[in-house]
């Protein structure tokens, strides 16, 4: 069979009833890929939202551990205003 035989006997099938179906079918699988991607976007919307949340969460608890832990330093050496690491006094003047 040539080329232009496989042509002409493809394009001798082609009907309108032939046509009309594909149309169809084709429209149905468009709106299944639409429903299946507005699903994925469903869900990933909602993935990113727990992610969020989740930081949020973390970030919160570092901020309050943070604190907890700045405390504990105040009262095991004392506040930062009450330890001197040098003397006041000028003894030694050049």
């Amino acid at each position: 069979m040539t080329v232009s035989e496989f042509i002409s006997n493809v394009l001798s099938k082609i009907n309108s009833r032939n046509l009309g179906y594909a149309i169809q079918t084709f429209d149905k699988g468009m709106d299944i890929f639409n429903k299946t991607l507005n699903d994925f976007g469903k869900s990933m919307d909602s993935m990113t939202k727990e992610l969020s949340q989740d930081v949020a969460k973390s970030e919160k608890r570092g901020r309050s551990e943070s604190k907890k832990n700045q405390k504990n330093i105040q009262k095991l050496l004392g506040s930062s205003k009450s330890v001197k690491i040098w003397s006041d006094d000028n003894k030694f003047k050049l």
